[in-house]
């Protein structure tokens, strides 16, 4: 959901040779010759005078040149379909039920067993809703891979200001802190996140405007995706603002929305296929969002003539997971947190180009029911 609720919300050693002094050669001492008669009887002694050796001239090995370096030939592909190995779904289906089998697949396996859920629910707040925030959040806090969390993670559910104020000075947040949450509760949004600290519900809002009822699709995916929140940040650091300026809205926003929508289909609240998914389509295809390239979906303003990142943001991340997987879709978070640009960490951590992901995505648009128009 929108997160209106915080601002809200690395000497050689020269060796000197002495020359030996030149040793005294002593002088020739004359050799005295004998001259021995031989005796008549001696036999002359043949003298054997060895061969000269023959010197055997071995031809050198002759040396291998060096090898000679394969040009590298660039691959031509007729489709980037062909170059990334992708399937060109033929149909929503097909892409909605390889990327919930893939989330399943991931959400089965607990990867976090540190991560304390503290439930902080003021009284008269609506039971059903404090159910979902429980459950869901403690899902994605178990399965998602995120560094560890330096405290419990704070759920409040609030019915009034004073008494959120209270509940946050009384779980170790500062005063400031504190008093700036509740300056900007009450002001129409269900909830939202605070960094990677706490959710906040604003029960009253719910209750007023009978979102249980009104929206409930979108209040079940709300725990789900508001913890998913904490999981960005905790990999990014505080890198999201409404400009988009350093990662595009539609993949702050949107795949939070996948992840909520998928959490409560996980849990038996709404099928993604037949409601989660519907809910993510429609808010694609308002008009200014409609009209949009997936490129161009940077900024989260809320203005009726803006783009909204969440809907069209949830069926990009569908499309992406359904071919990638929920390993890398992670990893370009955790890229983000060290220091790389968007398109650095989306290309280092899926293999493929954004540009050409964003190529892919609009060719397929109409096939995944969000035509542009």
């Amino acid at each position: 959901m929108k997160r209106n609720l915080l601002s809200f919300g690395l000497c050689w050693p020269l060796l000197l040779a002495g020359c030996a002094a030149a040793a005294s050669v002593p002088p020739a001492v004359p050799t005295q010759v004998a001259v021995v008669q031989p005796s008549p009887t001696a036999q002359p002694t043949a003298v054997v005078v060895p061969a000269t050796p023959t010197a055997v001239v071995v031809p050198a090995t002759p040396t291998a040149p060096p090898p000679t370096a394969t040009p590298t030939i660039a691959a031509n592909y007729a489709t980037l379909w062909e170059k990334y190995s992708w399937v060109k779904p033929t149909s929503s289906s097909s892409v909605a039920t390889a990327a919930t089998d893939k989330f399943k697949a991931y959400v089965v396996v607990t990867r976090n067993n540190d991560t304390v859920i503290k439930i902080a629910a003021q009284d008269g707040a609506n039971q059903t809703l404090v159910g979902w925030v429980k459950d869901g959040a403690s899902l994605v806090a178990k399965a998602f891979d995120y560094p560890k969390l330096s405290q419990p993670f704070l759920e409040v559910i609030a019915i009034d200001r004073a008494w959120l104020e209270k509940t946050y000075i009384e779980n170790g947040f500062s005063e400031d802190e504190a008093k700036d949450f509740a300056a900007n509760f009450g002001k129409g949004s269900p909830a939202g996140a605070v960094d990677n600290r706490s959710n906040m519900y604003d029960a009253g809002v719910i209750a007023k405007n009978k979102m249980l009822v009104n929206d409930k699709l979108g209040m079940m995916q709300t725990p789900g995706h508001e913890f998913f929140h904490a999981v960005q940040f905790s990999w990014t650091g505080p890198i999201a603002d409404a400009s988009g300026s350093k990662v595009p809205n539609w993949f702050w926003e949107g795949p939070p929305t996948f992840v909520g929508l998928q959490t409560a289909s996980y849990l038996g609240w709404a099928d993604y296929a037949t409601e989660g998914r519907k809910f993510a389509l429609a808010r694609s295809n308002a008009p200014s969002t409609k009209s949009a390239l997936l490129s161009e979906v940077i900024a989260n303003t809320g203005g009726p003539d803006a783009a909204d990142p969440y809907g069209i943001g949830a069926i990009a991340t569908e499309f992406l997971v359904a071919n990638v997987g929920m390993e890398k879709f992670i990893d370009i978070h955790a890229n983000l947190g060290k220091q790389k640009s968007f398109a650095e960490s989306f290309e280092t951590a899926t293999g493929v180009e954004l540009t050409d992901f964003y190529t892919m995505f609009e060719e397929v648009r109409p096939v995944l029911g969000i035509p542009r128009s």
